[in-house]
C-alpha cells in the first residue's frame, strides 16, 4: 500500500468487535494498550481508516475503494492528523506536513552546532511528541472538516507525550470538539499521564499466539521465523523490523554470541582482535540486552526452560551462567541502558561495544577468581 503502512494483522481480529459500540456510542478517545511490537499504531491506522470511509463495511472495517479510503492509502486525507516523534516519522502521511516542520522547536530540541550550510543552528531529531505538534492538531479540531465527515487524530506512543504536550492534549480531551475522534497507542500504559488515561476509553490489545506469530512471520518470507521470534520476546513486528535490515547480519551476529559465550574466559584482547571496524550500535547493545536477561533468567530457574531470546544458544548460555555473578549481570544491563540512551549519536560505534563488551568481562570477577590455580608458597 503507498502509504507505507501494514496490511491488516489477523490476530486483531479479537480487538475489532469491541471498537464498533465504541464508535456507535460517539467515544472521541481510545487509548489502545498492549505489549510493544504486536502493532498497536498499524490498528490505530486501521482504526482511522473505517472511520473516514464513506462506506464502512458492517463490522466498522474501511471498504477500500471509496473516495476517502483513496484518501488514506495514499497518505493524503485532510482529515487524518498522525502525530509521532520525529523518530518515528515514516509513519506520518503528507496531509500532516505541519508535523514534519522542524520550525518552531524548543530551545532545548534545538542543538547548539552549525549547520552544514547557511549558518544558524542545526536541529535535532526529537524522541518525544513536542507541544508544536499537539498545538497543531488545535488548529487542526477548530476548522470545518474537509469531506463532511469525522475528524481523526492518531498519536503515539502516548508515552511520549511530554510534560507540556499531555497538557496541551488533556485540554482537547477534556472538551472535545463536534465529530473528532482522538486514538493514542502506547506500550507502557502505566507511563501515560493519568488525567489522559482517565478520558479515554482504554482498548487492550492482546499480544498474538506464538502459533499466530509464526504463521504471520512465515507469510512475510521471513527465514528462520521460530528464531527470529524467539529473539524478539515473542513480538512478531519486532522480528520482523529486525531482520528487514535493522538488525546484525547473520556472521557478525555469530561473532558476537560466540564472544558472549566464551564468559570467564573473554579477554581484552579477544574483543580487540574479533569486535569489527564497522558496528551497528543499536542492534549490538540490544542483542547483548537479551543475552543479559536470559543469563539473569537461568540464574534463578537454572533450567533450560528459562532462555526465552537465544534458545539456539542454551547450552553456552548455562555454562556462563555458572561462572557469573546475578549482581554484576545487573550492573551490566544497567550500563547497556545507560549506553543505548546515546546509541543514535555515538563518537565511536566500535568503541561503544568494546566497551560494553569489557564491562561484561566484570560479571565474571569473582567466578573466574576462585576457579583459577593458586601458586603456592
Amino acid at each position: 500500500m503507498s502509504d507505507g503502512y501494514l496490511p491488516r494483522l489477523p490476530w486483531h481480529a479479537a480487538v475489532w468487535p469491541s471498537i464498533r459500540p465504541l464508535r456507535a456510542r460517539g467515544v472521541h478517545a481510545l487509548l489502545l494498550h498492549g505489549a510493544a511490537g504486536i502493532g498497536k499504531k498499524s490498528l490505530a491506522i486501521d482504526i482511522a481508516r473505517g472511520a473516514l470511509c464513506e462506506a464502512p463495511q458492517p463490522d466498522g472495517h474501511a471498504c477500500g475503494v471509496c473516495a476517502g479510503c483513496a484518501l488514506t492509502t495514499a497518505g493524503s486525507h485532510p482529515d487524518l492528523r498522525v502525530v509521532v516523534p520525529d523518530t518515528m516519522a515514516i509513519w506520518r502521511g503528507t496531509a500532516s506536513e505541519e508535523d514534519n516542520d522542524s520550525e518552531g522547536l524548543a530551545p532545548e530540541e534545538v542543538e547548539d552546532l552549525p549547520a552544514e550550510s547557511g549558518g544558524g543552528k542545526a536541529k535535532r531529531i526529537s524522541r518525544e511528541i513536542r507541544i508544536e505538534q499537539v498545538r497543531a492538531l488545535a488548529d487542526f479540531v477548530s476548522t470545518s472538516t474537509h469531506r463532511g465527515g469525522t475528524r481523526v487524530m492518531v498519536l503515539a506512543p502516548a508515552e511520549l507525550l511530554n510534560g507540556p504536550s499531555a497538557n496541551a492534549l488533556l485540554k482537547m480531551l477534556e472538551e472535545p470538539p463536534a465529530g473528532s475522534l482522538f486514538i493514542l497507542a502506547t506500550d507502557a500504559l502505566d507511563d501515560v499521564l493519568p488525567t489522559i488515561r482517565s478520558r479515554c476509553v482504554l482498548v487492550r490489545v492482546p499480544a498474538p499466539t506464538r502459533q499466530a506469530a509464526l504463521a504471520w512471520l512465515r507469510d512475510q518470507q521471513l527465514d528462520d521465523a521460530e528464531a527470529a521470534l524467539a529473539a524478539a520476546g515473542g513480538a512478531p513486528l519486532t522480528a520482523l523490523a529486525q531482520q528487514s535490515g535493522t538488525l546484525l547480519d547473520a556472521d557478525l551476529r555469530a561473532t558476537l554470541l560466540e564472544l558472549l559465550g566464551r564468559g570467564a574466559q573473554l579477554s581484552a584482547a579477544d574483543i580487540a582482535a574479533r569486535v569489527p571496524k564497522t558496528v551497528p550500535v543499536a542492534p549490538t547493545l540490544a542483542l547483548f540486552q537479551r543475552w543479559g536477561w536470559d543469563l539473569l533468567a537461568l540464574s534463578t530457574v537454572r533450567a533450560p526452560s528459562a532462555v526465552r531470546y537465544h534458545p539456539g544458544a542454551a547450552a553456552a548460555l548455562g555454562r556462563v551462567a555458572s561462572q557469573s555473578d546475578a549482581g554484576a549481570l545487573l550492573i551490566w544491563l544497567s550500563r547497556l541502558t545507560g549506553y543505548r540512551l546515546a546509541q543514535d549519536h555515538p563518537l565511536n560505534p566500535r568503541l561503544v561495544i568494546e566497551a560494553a563488551l569489557l564491562d561484561y568481562t566484570a560479571c565474571f570477577g569473582q567466578a573466574a577468581a576462585s576457579a583459577a590455580p593458586r601458586s603456592g608458597r
